[in-house]
């Protein structure tokens, strides 16, 4: 009988065999005994080496405490649909809803006019009781336009809100368990509140507005008083808020969204009217990207972020997800939606990670950014509706539709939870 055992062998070789087995093995093989069931659970190396052509998804603060097992399990439940599904919040108007997932511990949420923060549970669940709500300051128009909130960013201690109304809302906070303070309300900001701020930016102590219906950038400047936290209305000799620079568009229509990079020295810009963005250097004005070959009164550069510090990633009208890199202006990554429909948001884990909420169904679509085919489709709620804003990290997405916000779970038992794959290649018929 032989004393020699597949644990004495060098750690090192012994992990490279394991790199050769199939999960379906791996999994067996745990089932032998406890020595070697920690072994595989507990070193990092080896699934590390298994994930490298692997999609997993990278995109929390307490991914530095989550084993790669655990990383690889959860992300193995991306890829094939296994997750479970709840609407966490309701409403009976339908509006089109920003959200944002700080580091995955409270959610903010535009409904209406009002901005609401969530708090979320230990399972990652967000709860529809608000920790605060507050109704951003509106101006009634002559018009059809309404009073909701188009856009809003969290950054720092700083929530910027950008209205339909033409108005943008600058609020701060110490404590997100309270209630923020208004400390300015910058009335007309673009041809003179006639459109709406589709979009909201803030550079160091600048707030950039920019409109679809404008070509327009603007850069608005404070003087932070911590003492006078009361509302400020726009006045060109305001000295507590002001427009500091304004820089014109050249033949577009206007901007649908824009984005600042880390480092605040460039700013992505999503056109109305154009197939790709523009982007602008903050410290020259002067654009190191532009487009004027795919203008399109037809197409729309519905959502953009950094993918990295390099790439610009965007979503357009026509259902493209394209991505930019910045250096060579050229396109390193596109592809397009499943079902051929437009796709109205993205959002990227800064790896090979990235999810798209399309105008239908409800649906958001996960891709690799290593091949043009999706990996996977979620369906979030059952009646149909764009998915306006989503947000994710590595185990939750949350997906904004019309009528409420939809929580998937990924960290689940993948043998108690049926799985719901929609990776398949989907053809197209043309008649």
């Amino acid at each position: 009988m032989c004393d020699h055992s597949i644990l004495h062998m060098p750690l090192d070789v012994l992990i490279n065999i394991l790199t050769l087995l199939k999960t379906s093995d791996l999994r067996n093989l745990m089932l032998t005994c406890k020595t070697m069931k920690n072994l595989i659970i507990n070193e990092g190396t080896l699934w590390r080496l298994i994930s490298r052509k692997r999609l997993v998804l990278m995109n929390s603060k307490s991914e530095l405490n989550t084993s790669w097992y655990k990383r690889c399990k959860i992300s193995h439940n991306w890829c094939k649909g296994i997750y479970t599904n709840k609407v966490v919040i309701q409403h009976r108007t339908s509006y089109m809803p920003w959200l944002q997932f700080c580091d995955s511990e409270r959610l903010y949420l535009s409904v209406g006019s009002d901005l609401k923060c969530y708090v979320i549970d230990k399972k990652g669940v967000a709860h529809a009781k608000t920790i605060w709500s507050l109704a951003v300051p509106i101006i009634k128009r002559m018009d059809i336009r309404t009073n909701d909130i188009s856009r809003f960013i969290v950054k720092g201690n700083l929530i910027v809100c950008g209205n339909r109304d033409g108005c943008t809302a600058i609020y701060q906070f110490d404590d997100n368990r309270k209630l923020p303070n208004l400390l300015y309300f910058i009335k007309d900001c673009h041809k003179g509140g006639e459109v709406e701020v589709s979009a909201v930016e803030k550079i160091d102590n600048n707030v950039v507005t920019v409109s679809n219906s404008s070509p327009n950038v603007k850069f608005w400047q404070w003087t932070c008083d911590k003492n006078d936290l009361t509302v400020k209305s726009y006045k060109m000799d305001d000295s507590q808020v002001y427009c500091k620079q304004e820089i014109q568009l050249q033949n577009e229509i206007g901007c649908r969204c824009v984005t600042a990079n880390k480092g605040e020295d460039k700013l992505a810009i999503g056109l109305n009217g154009n197939s790709k963005p523009l982007l602008l250097d903050v410290n020259t004005n002067n654009l190191l990207i532009w487009s004027a070959s795919t203008r399109n009164v037809k197409e729309v550069v519905r959502d953009i972020q950094w993918h990295d510090e390099n790439c610009i990633a965007f979503v357009t009208h026509s259902g493209n997800l394209q991505i930019i890199d910045m250096r060579t202006s050229n396109v390193v990554f596109k592809t397009t939606d499943p079902f051929q429909s437009s796709l109205y948001c993205l959002k990227t884990d800064s790896n090979h990670a990235m999810l798209v909420g399309s105008s239908e169904y409800s649906r958001c679509v996960l891709f690799d950014t290593r091949t043009t085919r999706h990996v996977q489709m979620f369906f979030t709620q059952k009646k149909s509706s764009p998915v306006y804003s989503l947000d994710f990290d590595s185990s939750k997405l949350l997906a904004a539709a019309d009528r409420g916000v939809a929580a998937l779970n990924f960290n689940v038992c993948a043998s108690i939870i049926q799985a719901r794959d929609y990776s398949h290649t989907f053809e197209y018929v043309i008649r």
